[in-house]
This record gives C-alpha cells, structure tokens and sequence, in this order.
C-alpha cells in the first residue's frame, strides 16, 4: 500500500475548495516521507453549530459534512513559504534560491497577508497545491481509513511485531482511525 495523507480542514475551508475558489492549502509542515504528487484525502472538522455543516446536492437534498472524510484531491506542488524583510514579509522560496512574493499563492488559499503571518506565527511555512479534486457522492467516516503509526523505539528490540528481521527495520504499524488529525497525517491510500 502507498502512503497519503489526511488533512483536517474547517468546513468554512472545506466550503471555498469545494466551489473552486480555495486552490491552495497553507500549512506549517509538509510530508517529509512523501514526494509530489500524492493523494490527500480531506477531512471535514467538526462545526461549532448545533446543526452541523451541511452541503446541498443537486437533485439528493442536504448532505452532513462535518466529521466526516468529504473527499480528496492530488498534492501535486508544494512551495516553501519564508519571512523576509524586517515587515517579514511572506515569500515563496524558490527551487534555485530566490524570493518570490506569496501575492498570488495566498490568494489562492483565500488568505490575506495578516491572516496568513497570524497563522504562520513568524515560522515558514508551505503551500499545499490542490488539484483533481473529487467529492465523494457519499462522505466516510474516519474509521474507515487507516492511518501509519510510526517507530517509537530504534529497531533493537528483535521481539517486537513491527521488527521486520529480513530487512532489519522496523515497518511500523497501521490502525484504524479513532480521532482526526489535528493538521495531517499518513494513512493507507487504498481507496
């Protein structure tokens, strides 16, 4: 199985990339064990209304969103968001060094400028793009996905059940989904 990733997104988010207008998710990490492109399947956060976040389907009435995997999309680019300046102004990092202003890149995530340093808090950042995005006619539920627990120890304990002795590694462990991530993490790509 190959690795993906879950991402919690707000429904007001979850909303703006559904109608096409959000191409471009910020976040303060990226996946270090995967290259783009790759898949990432999105998750609807909770809303803070009693009624829950709800979506109208064209000839099927309302659909529940919230709390639930909606859909997923390819990670096709990330840029690397930078300070620069003494206003720290926010910058892509550019593959051969140069600094590019994020004008376009924030606009792509629906973000003004203040919004995005508030969020970055003075850190780098990065900027997710999104593209092929699918809705699925049915949200998921979470424990249906399951997600890839990393090594805790170091591999030397040859009684472990990850510990794999043919390649001398620990290949962690999968289980099942029980809580969203608080930003992202790998699961299993095997829808």
């Amino acid at each position: 199985m190959m690795k993906a990733v879950l991402l919690s997104i707000r429904p007001e988010w979850c909303d703006l990339i559904i109608r096409g207008q959000k191409t471009l998710e910020v976040r303060r990490t990226k996946p270090g064990n995967l290259k783009t492109p790759f898949k990432c399947y999105v998750y609807c956060t909770k809303s803070k209304s009693k009624i829950g976040w709800l979506l109208i389907a064209p000839g099927k009435g309302w659909k529940r969103l919230d709390g639930n995997i909606i859909g997923e999309f390819t990670c096709d680019k990330i840029d690397k968001l930078v300070h620069v300046g003494t206003m720290m102004d926010i910058n892509i990092l550019t593959l051969d060094g140069w600094y590019k202003p994020a004008d376009a890149l924030l606009q792509a995530a629906c973000l003004t400028k203040e919004n995005a340093k508030k969020y970055l808090q003075g850190r780098n950042g990065y900027g997710w793009h999104i593209s092929g995005l699918k809705i699925y006619d049915k949200p998921v539920r979470l424990e249906d996905f399951w997600a890839i627990q990393p090594c805790t120890h170091r591999g030397d304990c040859c009684t472990c059940r990850r510990w794999d002795a043919e390649k001398l590694i620990c290949r962690g462990e999968t289980f099942g989904i029980e809580r969203p991530p608080k930003s992202w993490y790998y699961v299993e790509d095997g829808r």
